[in-house]
């Protein structure tokens, strides 16, 4: 997809922020995705059966959208999944389904986190780990956090030096 000064291509070019309604991105999707059965019918000998297995989605899902049947643009997921069994990226059919967005939601990152919270987080969430623990690990750090903080004392971790 392509984007200049308020212009979004998909291949056919529509003016302004708002994408072309559904009718149009169904059938531009439709063209795709008989493009790439083709391609993949021709590289490597898939049928729309061994795609729709690959992918685990229904067979009739793949040709509704070949024939751009149906009144509701695919679901994101089934479309993520196409693409993976085929090993094409999606941005190409998230460009045509829905001009501006290339994949679906990221999950967010995860924070960095020290090993020790992660033992603890650990601890909190195994259910071997007793009930009492898992309190007493709560009210450990609860009592931690309202503690005022000392600046300028680094505490160093680890085993004593012994004495020379």
């Amino acid at each position: 997809m392509r984007r200049e000064q308020g212009i979004v291509s998909t291949r056919e070019t529509y003016l302004g922020p708002v994408a072309p309604p559904v009718e149009v991105r169904r059938d531009a999707f439709a063209k795709w995705v008989r493009r790439v059965l083709k391609q993949a019918k021709e590289v490597r000998g898939l049928g729309v059966v061994q795609i729709a297995e690959m992918a685990g989605i229904g067979n009739p899902t793949i040709y509704r959208w070949a024939n751009a049947t149906g009144k509701e643009l695919p679901n994101p997921e089934q479309v993520l999944a196409f693409c993976d069994a085929l090993d094409i990226p999606s941005a190409a059919a998230f460009s045509i389904l829905w001009p501006g967005k290339n994949e679906l939601r990221a999950e967010p990152e995860p924070i960095p986190m020290d090993s020790d919270l992660q033992t603890l987080m650990r601890k909190l969430n195994d259910p071997n780990v007793s009930e009492f623990e898992r309190e007493f690990i709560r009210e450990t750090i609860r009592q931690l956090a309202d503690r005022p903080v000392q600046r300028g004392r680094i505490v160093k971790r680890g085993r004593p030096r012994a004495a020379n």
